[in-house]
């Protein structure tokens, strides 16, 4: 705990990081009473020939499609433009859009409430992606991780607080009330960044954007590839886009219960939130005491199977405390699903690929929710709150054993050799996910297993990892099992073993 409270104190001597990390707390406070603005307006203002899951899809839609679509692409522009100016310029036009609301907001829900909403998240993804690309330009390398720590952790929490803030005060200050205080807070937020006095350019030079955005999306295709050949990673992001598009069709069942049975505003939808707020903490905490007694692909299958139990539990008699359990419920599995996926998904991917399997990630977290709130449209007038509170849970349970095997699957390469005949062939690429790269030989060797005599090459790739791959003798097939794969940074900081594959 010292050493962390020293390392955050370093980081926090340098006058530009405080600037930078005062004006994103202050913007997202600001972001957090904006959804709740949303939720308010899209939902428990709706009139009453829009059902209440209809508004909770639009205010999905509008929070979600920004962080799916912007949000791979953000990069092009960072790297292009001065990224003081973003962090200064970005939170200004914000609060435009949001006074420009106002007058909007008094009226029914329409095209330019949605234009100017989407504006306003679609700004906050540039905001937010070029904020932590200045961090390592304002923060030393030692103080670097605790840096992105404090950022990541406490936007976070005041996200969550400025959203509990913004549903308990909806009531008694309007939608107008509520976008005064989001827009004054991006104004203040905009001068915080342009106080700080380095002037953060990027250093290399750019093609044109249409040459940039092309770039990106061939990355993200070429990280899907790699992604599919890593069963160990497909499936903990599938589980967690599973996880979020459940989440979605409970909370959307949670706040029809309350609107339009239990009859309460959005301030039950803020009870709603800080109660599973809690679980999330809970989970938090506790998630570190599996380790060593659980591998993480169960961990995941754990979670899924206490959250089925709960949904199961609360189905037959959906009041109020029992829809707050499976808020705490849903709340605290998820750090134990998405802690141990995260790490699998970093153990199991290469660096040179994680930075675009992450993006592909982000998209896997987020537009489930959309999906599951289109989804609870279309269910919600044909089947009770029950029945859909129990199919969840009975998904939930189903996917138990689903991780675990995925992680337990075997991983194929195509191996390309140098010319020569058999006796002196030599390995020169693997092929993994339609992606070739070229290799270094560290051993071959022949070995018998069950009665089966295996050919082996351990090789090193261009990035230093380390791959071990197998296959019969005889066998004529240009497909290689791969059995275990060594990211040079996983071995040097000692975060997990060898990765297995199919053993």
């Amino acid at each position: 705990m010292t050493g962390s409270v020293g390392r955050a104190r370093a980081a926090l001597r340098s006058i530009d990081f405080r600037y930078l990390l005062a004006g994103r707390l202050t913007s997202q406070v600001a972001d957090g009473v904006f959804q709740a603005f949303l939720i308010d307006k899209l939902v428990f203002l709706s009139p009453e020939n829009q059902s209440t899951a209809a508004g909770v899809a639009k205010a999905f839609a509008v929070l979600v499609i920004p962080f799916s679509l912007v949000g791979p692409l953000a990069g092009v522009v960072i790297d292009r433009w001065s990224r003081r100016s973003i962090l200064a310029l970005t939170p200004l036009f914000r609060a435009a859009a949001a006074f420009a609301l106002i007058p909007v907001s008094r009226g029914a829900a329409g095209p330019p409430l949605y234009a100017l909403a989407l504006a306003v998240v679609s700004l906050d993804r540039f905001y937010l992606a070029t904020a932590g690309a200045v961090m390592p330009s304002l923060v030393p390398d030692e103080d670097l991780l605790v840096g992105n720590s404090m950022a990541s952790a406490f936007g976070t929490v005041v996200t969550f607080l400025g959203l509990l803030m913004g549903t308990q005060l909806a009531h008694g200050v309007g939608p107008g009330g509520l976008l005064t205080s989001v827009a004054v807070a991006w104004l203040v937020s905009g001068w915080l960044a342009g106080r700080i006095q380095r002037e953060l350019r990027p250093e290399r030079s750019q093609g044109t954007i249409r040459t940039e955005v092309a770039l990106a999306v061939r990355d993200l295709v070429r990280g899907a590839r790699r992604l599919g050949a890593t069963p160990a990673a497909l499936g903990p992001m599938i589980a967690i886009g599973l996880d979020q598009f459940l989440f979605g069709v409970v909370t959307v069942l949670s706040v029809v219960v309350f609107k339009q049975e239990f009859k309460q505003g959005v301030a039950s939808y803020g009870r709603i939130l800080g109660v599973g707020g809690a679980g999330v903490i809970v989970g938090t905490l506790t998630v570190g005491s599996f380790e060593g007694r659980l591998v993480k692909p169960r961990i995941i299958a754990l979670a899924f199977g206490v959250a089925g139990v709960v949904c199961l539990i609360a189905a037959p008699k959906i009041v109020g405390p029992t829809i707050l359990l499976v808020s705490f419920a849903l709340g605290l599995t998820y750090p134990w699903k998405k802690i141990p996926a995260d790490t699998l998904i970093q153990e199991t991917i290469p660096d040179r690929y994680r930075g675009r399997v992450f993006a592909l990630y982000d998209l896997a977290f987020s537009a489930p929710r959309v999906l599951a709130a289109t989804l609870a449209v279309v269910l919600i007038p044909h089947l009770s709150p029950n029945w859909i509170l129990a199919a969840s849970g009975i998904v939930y349970l189903a996917w138990i054993p689903v991780v675990p095997r995925w992680a337990r699957a075997r991983r194929w390469a195509e191996v390309r050799f140098q010319a020569g005949g058999r006796a002196d062939e030599v390995p020169r690429s693997l092929v993994i996910g339609s992606e070739e790269e070229p290799v270094d030989v560290l051993g071959s060797w022949r070995e018998e297993r069950s009665g089966v005599r295996l050919w082996r090459y351990r090789l090193r790739t261009a990035d230093g990892s380390v791959v071990e791959i197998a296959r019969e003798d005889r066998s004529g097939s240009e497909r290689w099992q791969i059995l275990k794969e060594e990211s040079p940074d996983i071995g040097t900081q000692g975060t997990g073993p060898a990765r297995e594959s199919g053993q």
